[in-house]
């Protein structure tokens, strides 16, 4: 059997594109992993160039830390915090003229070396004894934060606002 030129060309045409297509099925997949490797990659580069910036930075970051790390009270194991901090969140409301109705704390929280303690306050008072008395907390620095806060008028009585907030309380324990 003797084969034409023409179906010589079809022939190889047909195995050209059954090649190619045989090809392209099996690099087709390592083709999208070297694409994907290729994303890696660059977001590695990236990653390494940040964490070096970061590195060059880490004796301001720490002494950062440590100032902050300064600003917060540390008590011993011994102490009943949760008493002593309601019993200064008292004293500062005392003070302004801010009356606690009711003062419940949240269960004691550790993140590393620092330990929180959420308050959840219910009161009553003036505007101006509320600005007071917040401000009083945040000059405390890191020791106190407010989460949240809520304010209404009193009904009943004339310039008296009442509502809940929640302080959360920052400290370390130590020796």
């Amino acid at each position: 059997m003797k084969l034409s030129k023409r179906e010589m060309l079809l022939g190889l045409i047909t195995l050209t594109a059954i090649l190619l297509g045989l090809t392209y099925w099996l690099a087709g997949s390592r083709i999208a992993a070297q694409r994907r490797i290729k994303a890696d990659k660059i977001r590695l580069l990236h990653q390494i160039e940040l964490h070096k910036r970061i590195l060059t930075e880490k004796e301001s970051w720490f002494s950062r830390l440590e100032e902050l790390q300064k600003q917060l009270p540390v008590y011993n194991d011994k102490t009943a915090i949760t008493a002593e901090l309601l019993k200064l969140i008292k004293r500062t409301a005392d003070e302004h003229g801010l009356d606690l109705v009711r003062t419940q704390p949240y269960r004691e929280e550790q993140a590393g070396a620092l330990y929180e303690l959420g308050v959840n306050c219910n009161w009553e008072g003036k505007l101006e004894s509320l600005v007071h008395f917040l401000y009083d907390l945040q000059k405390q620095g890191l020791r106190f934060d407010i989460l949240q806060l809520n304010a209404q008028p009193d009904a009943q009585r004339d310039r008296i606002l009442k509502g809940s907030m929640t302080i959360d309380c920052a400290y370390r324990k130590g020796e």
